[in-house]
């Protein structure tokens, strides 16, 4: 009821008592325990002992309620412990929250009940042992009206009046499989599914009027899982899987087991509104998610240190799903693209953190749910997967998941199950474990650029490994396990992945038989490893001449390389950026992908500078070819790739002011202002064009052009077109009409949920008129913003980091400081983003005093000779 969010519940735990103890205590948080009600009873006891219950205690900061007994409680007797408790359905989407919508036909505000318990937050619904480790069997009743639905992890065994309050009902459910606390889930709600018959395992939920756009997911869900039956040679040990899309969801996605929990952008997909972008994301989260069934809910890690074990092999295995699922995306390579370059920028940071890190207080378990975590945990896993061999890595996978099934287990325990069958297959030589190997990539911070010196004289080469860190003034003694791969100009083999030697765990190597310095050489094929390499210039020159005659991954990779090394310092920028200069040639999607996201650095650090006119000429000159060979609208044979490619180009395009983007992208706006058609319908703007046309048409138009876009967000039904309109609205150029978006993501009647405030701010941010706006919102909302937003998720932690995007002086880098410092008692959550977004700033006003002035003597001088 809208006056009345608060939940009364009682729970039975059973327990065994492990040693002498005179109290019991779980953990609550945002909880009232009935102290009266509280009772203790021995199971299974030949005496009727009475447990007295004399005293109650409170520890707010472990977030625990201990029940203090008037007798010890006997090793390896078992107990129940009853308690009777008032919760509270929260706006924070934690724990048991509260979600609405307005039903589009009669205007009325709906609301709904659903769960969100991961990492720690299930002790905001029911007083619960709330640790990984401590697996139960959960039983659970729901009431609620009889207009209303229920869902929980496992089907309803039946429904009964509730004799306590006419028009409710009691929906009672079986028994779950030993599970995790942070895996119940439960929502109560009026949502609708398209079928609701058991006969399909996989059940899609949503709001009635948003039930066309399951179809994809409801295609690809089954299939996933039959997959990853295959994959993992282990059947799906639940009656049902339960999908559902929630108007306000925190993360993208909630494993739940049996009920996964999305927002709607990450579940639903139309055709004619959505992008092959969200295409791809729908496709990606429901794919992780379900891996997830396997790897963190049959086996969970014993505590959150090891959080990668389960998100870095849903994220890994998600790719290989997508690979069976829709084979012409290519997704093993685009993971290349979407994991292991996104996580090398973060992870060359001093503040990075190891994969597997000690965690204790919930905040530090919230902020480790990074790209560290995910991304870097992934890149790891393929990176095994290609030095021990595919298959041997799914035995040994599934002789981990069968070892440690229904329990909890810890990285040592994977590492020894792969060992053994490594050795069995003969996938390591005896000294090597996999252990030795990968704590080394797990147990400490960041990655290696592998260095390649040659000599011509003697075709040999000197391999060299150092931390790669983002600050040239930084040293590190760390060494890593490096499986080393790679391949000749002469007879090059681009799928050779298995590893020539290692370097193991030593500074450096010699290779010899390499070819002469009219050929090149190229390490880590096919970019398997999570290591950067660097070359002598010779090599450098050798690989550039013959640029378009590598595959579209090795240019990829040589790109990211190339203009991260110059950007650390290690590199002449001349060097990667004559390599950049390849591109004028190219027209395929990685390679711009990569020259494209690492360009973006460029990008920021010169916008306000007199070198950016230059920047913009070379870049749009890069872009002429593609962007010729794309064209503004999409064709009906354009692949997955081609759709990526040409959202990609022409975002850059429209941004840099190409006349004809420019152009399109206004005209297509202002016909599709002046139809005035149905909510959905966006006429002459097909559905990938939407983006660009949106932001570049409200960069340059006025007030009338921004309310337009403002009221088509408000209209429509498609959660990925809100987002798009949402990022959108952050293009304009009006300081004022940005500080007004700004102000209204602490609103909440604005219309902005607050899944979403962070991204409405990253908008104006990463907007180089809105930059200082938003950084200024920041610094002088830090109360408000944290009061609304909490600590559940990372909408804060992603404001610190966007502030400094545009950030690269030394006032700009004392202002960010000083906000760290004024706020050092409540930073929470987001003191590991403080960390890093000033180790960025710093890095920034270092590279200007370092190498703006090389980069800008370079774009003088291609002006030169390319424009005069």
């Amino acid at each position: 009821m809208e006056d009345n969010f608060t939940t009364s519940g009682e729970v039975w735990i059973t327990l065994e008592c492990l040693q002498t103890a005179k109290n019991i205590t779980v953990n609550i948080n945002d909880i009232e325990v009935l102290e009266h009600s509280v009772k203790v009873r021995q199971l299974h006891s030949k005496e009727d002992i009475k447990i007295q219950v004399i005293d109650h205690a409170y520890n707010r900061d472990a977030q625990t309620y201990s029940s203090i007994l008037d007798q010890q409680l006997i090793p390896h007797g078992q107990y129940e412990l009853y308690i009777q408790f008032v919760g509270q359905i929260n706006d924070h989407m934690q724990g048991f929250y509260r979600s609405s919508y307005f039903d589009p036909e009669t205007g009325q505000k709906r609301w709904l009940a659903s769960t969100q318990f991961s990492p720690t937050d299930a002790r905001r619904a029911f007083p619960c042992f709330d640790e990984p480790a401590f697996k139960a069997k959960f039983t659970v009743s729901l009431a609620r009206s009889a207009n209303l639905s229920s869902l929980s992890n496992m089907p309803i065994r039946f429904t009964e009046p509730m004799s306590e309050i006419p028009g409710w009902e009691w929906d009672h459910y079986s028994e779950t499989v030993p599970m995790s606390t942070y895996l119940v889930a439960f929502i109560i709600s009026d949502l609708h599914t398209l079928d609701a018959t058991m006969a399909n395992l996989s059940i899609i939920w949503s709001r009635a009027f948003a039930l066309p756009q399951t179809s994809y997911a409801t295609s690809i869900g089954p299939r996933i899982l039959h997959y990853l039956e295959t994959y993992f040679n282990i059947s799906f040990p639940l009656p049902k899987q339960d999908m559902v899309a929630l108007p306000d969801f925190g993360f993208n996605a909630m494993e739940n087991w049996g009920l996964i929990t999305f927002r709607e952008s990450a579940l639903l997909y139309d055709a004619n509104v959505s992008t092959e972008v969200n295409k791809k994301r729908v496709a990606e989260v429901v794919s992780h998610e379900l891996a997830h069934q396997w790897f963190g809910n049959l086996v969970t890690p014993c505590w959150w240190n090891d959080l990668w074990l389960k998100e870095g092999f849903a994220t890994f295995i998600g790719y290989q799903v997508l690979d069976h699922v829709e084979p012409s995306w290519r997704n093993k390579d685009q993971f290349i693209r979407d994991h292991l370059h996104e996580v090398f920028m973060l992870d060359a940071l001093e503040s990075s953190h190891p994969i597997s890190v000690p965690v204790e207080h919930t905040d530090q378990i919230r902020e480790i749910f990074d790209r560290v975590s995910y991304s870097k945990g992934a890149s790891i896993i393929r990176m095994m997967n290609h030095f021990l061999g595919e298959e041997t890595l799914k035995r040994g996978l599934t002789n981990y998941l069968e070892a440690h099934k229904f329990e909890s287990a810890c990285q040592d325990d994977l590492w020894e199950q792969l060992t053994l069958q490594a050795h069995r297959d003969g996938s390591l030589l005896p000294h090597m474990t996999v252990k030795k190997i990968m704590d080394t990539w797990t147990l400490q911070t960041g990655y290696p650029v592998v260095t390649v010196t040659r000599n011509y004289v003697n075709g040999s080469a000197y391999i060299s490994q150092e931390q790669f860190l983002l600050s040239s003034n930084s040293f590190s003694t760390a060494t890593w396990w490096v499986p080393l791969t790679y391949t000749k100009q002469e007879k090059p083999d681009f799928n050779a992945t298995r590893p020539q030697l290692w370097l193991e765990n030593v500074r450096s190597a010699v290779v010899e038989d390499l070819p002469d310095s009219t050929r090149w050489v190229l390490f880590n094929v096919h970019e398997t490893g999570f290591y950067r390499v660097n070359y002598d210039q010779t090599n450098w020159r050798l690989l550039i001449s013959s640029f378009q005659e590598l595959p579209d991954v090795t240019r990829a990779q040589l790109l990211d390389d190339s203009l991260n090394l110059a950007l650390s310092g290690r590199l002449d920028y001349t060097i990667a950026l004559d390599l950049t200069a390849q591109l004028i040639t190219d027209v395929e999607y990685l390679p711009w992908s990569a020259a494209l996201t690492a360009l973006e650095y460029l990008d920021t650090m010169l916008a306000v500078t007199p070198a950016y006119g230059n920047f913009k000429r070379m870049v749009l000159e890069l872009l002429d070819k593609v962007y010729n060979n794309l064209q503004f609208e999409d064709r009906p044979l354009d692949s997955h790739l081609d759709l990526l490619n040409r959202a990609k180009i022409l975002s850059w395009a429209c941004r840099l002011d190409h006349e004809f983007c420019v152009w399109n992208a206004k005209n297509k706006y202002r016909q599709w202002m002046l139809q005035g058609l149905e909510e959905q319908d966006t006429g002459p703007i097909s559905a990938n064009q939407k983006e660009v046309v949106y932001c570049t048409a409200i960069k340059h138009g006025g007030v009338d052009v921004w309310n337009f876009a403002w009221k088509k967000y408000q209209s429509s039904n498609v959660g990925s077109d809100k987002e798009d309109l949402l990022q959108a609205l952050g293009c304009s150029r009006e300081p004022w009409l940005l500080n007004r978006y700004l102000s209204w993501i602490t609103s909440n009647t604005s219309g902005i949920r607050k899944q979403d405030g962070a991204r409405v701010f990253e908008a104006v941010a990463n907007n180089v008129v809105g930059h200082s706006l938003a950084f200024n919102f920041l610094r002088d909302n830090w109360d408000v913003i944290q009061s609304y937003y909490g600590v559940a998720f990372s909408s804060i932690s992603r404001m610190v980091s966007a502030s400094a995007t545009y950030m690269n002086t030394r006032l700009q880098l004392s202002q960010l400081e000083k906000l760290r410092d004024d706020n050092a008692d409540q930073l929470g959550t987001t003191t590991q983003s403080f960390q890093q977004a000033i180790e960025v700033v710093r890095a920034n006003v270092q590279w200007m005093a370092n190498s703006y002035d090389e980069v800008s003597e370079w774009l003088e001088l291609y002006s030169k000779y390319r424009f005069q």
